[in-house]
């Protein structure tokens, strides 16, 4: 239902967008409300929703989305761990004007959220908890996975892996809604979010990296991204080269999404790349995969490639069994929601998961960081710790920017 009493619509428009992504994160965090709050890719628009009670979801088995109820998703990147949906009971959109829809049963809390806004001004620094974890991936520690990694890959146990690592830096983290906004207009072409439920904490992302999407045309898509080089504002986007080592390894992301068409005998589809595309400072190779499902005879895709794809060869490896075993006995961390996958799902019937790169675990002083860097026969183990620093700093660089 449209929530429409004209005193409740006056006193949220005359906050800025700053002001609401800051009190909504407030509000979650002090009466322990789950929180979803992101912008898509080319959008400058931000959408809110606040449930007092997510929905844990099956532990063994990937989603429904096509049955799932209008939310947001949020997974680990291991698949047997928790899932969560928050669902789509208060919905604040921040575009040119501000709507808002409020499920019916939800009146009470949007005049409590209501009020909370208009008579509190506090820090998010308040409500969260401070780091205690002190493990940290050692360049040391790192370029020894790569070299075990390589190892393997010359034995022929699987042809590609992505050994990830975490770090946490001091970070200024009660500017959360001014490093959103910072991160909205640096990277365009990413999906912006910040997510909290109380179990598993409040994250953000800026990842480039689409999962899956459907929409109500029926329409699937899908992606292989991969390969990373620093972007060079000298040398035109369309003449950018890459080397073998990049090209094997992007490719290696799309033999593995074809793999999974087969499975399912999916033949008619478009596939448009590789091209290079720009995240920032970072440049990475793309392909996307187009499929139309009243063509194909097949209304519940999206859930199957979700059981299929995750977790990709871009964030896990080649063969996946092996991949996965080794990262299991090589990373130090627990990846947690990092290389997992989050958005919202059937909202105005259209579904985007977006894979959770390029993201931090927000703490009451500091911030954990996390990256992967896919390994191949060619890796240099230097120059992949180096990438893993650059795509840590995606994040870690705005919080920096926001101390100057």
């Amino acid at each position: 239902m449209n929530y429409s009493s004209s005193k409740i619509i006056d006193s949220i428009t005359s906050l800025s967008k700053e002001k609401l992504i800051k009190g909504s994160l407030c509000f979650a965090l002090e009466h322990g409300y789950s929180l979803a709050c992101w912008s898509k890719p080319e959008s400058s628009k931000w959408d809110i929703l606040l449930d007092q009670d997510a929905t844990l979801l099956s532990e063994d088995r990937s989603p429904s989305i096509h049955t799932l109820e209008s939310g947001y998703l949020i997974a680990p990147f291991n698949s047997n761990k928790k899932k969560y949906l928050i669902k789509n009971n208060m919905h604040i959109v921040l575009d040119k004007t501000i709507t808002i829809q409020i499920k019916d049963g939800s009146e009470n809390a949007f005049e409590s959220f209501e009020t909370y806004l208009n008579n509190t001004d506090t820090s998010i620094t308040h409500f969260l908890k401070k780091h205690t974890n002190t493990e940290e991936t050692t360049s040391e520690f790192y370029i020894s996975g790569v070299d075990k990694a390589k190892q393997c890959i010359q034995d022929e146990k699987f042809q590609k892996v992505v050994l990830s690592r975490s770090k946490t830096i001091d970070a200024p983290v009660e500017a959360l809604e001014k490093v959103l906004l910072e991160l909205r207009a640096s990277y365009p072409h990413s999906c912006i979010a910040a997510f909290y439920q109380p179990e598993i904490g409040l994250w953000i992302t800026a990842t480039p990296e689409l999962l899956l999407t459907t929409d109500a045309a029926g329409t699937f898509k899908t992606v292989a991204l991969a390969g990373t080089q620093k972007y060079n504002p000298a040398i035109p986007v369309r003449d950018v080269s890459w080397t073998h080592k990049e090209i094997e390894e992007q490719a290696l992301v799309s033999r593995y999404i074809i793999g999974c068409f087969k499975t399912i005998r999916l033949r008619n589809y478009v596939e448009i790349g590789p091209r290079t595309i720009q995240a920032g400072n970072i440049l990475h190779l793309k392909t996307e995969f187009t499929a139309h499902t009243t063509e194909v005879n097949m209304s519940e895709i999206g859930t199957t490639m979700l059981e299929l794809l995750h977790p990709t060869s871009a964030v896990c490896g080649m063969p996946k069994v092996s991949a996965l075993d080794f990262i299991a006995h090589n990373e130090s961390f627990d990846r947690k929601l990092f290389s997992g996958y989050s958005g919202p799902v059937n909202i105005e019937k259209e579904t985007f998961l977006f894979v959770t790169l390029r993201c931090a675990n927000i703490h009451a002083d500091k911030i954990t960081l996390y990256a992967g860097a896919g390994i191949t026969a060619d890796s240099d183990a230097e120059k992949e710790f180096e990438e893993t620093e650059l795509k840590m700093n995606v994040i870690g660089a705005v919080f920096s920017k926001l101390t100057i």
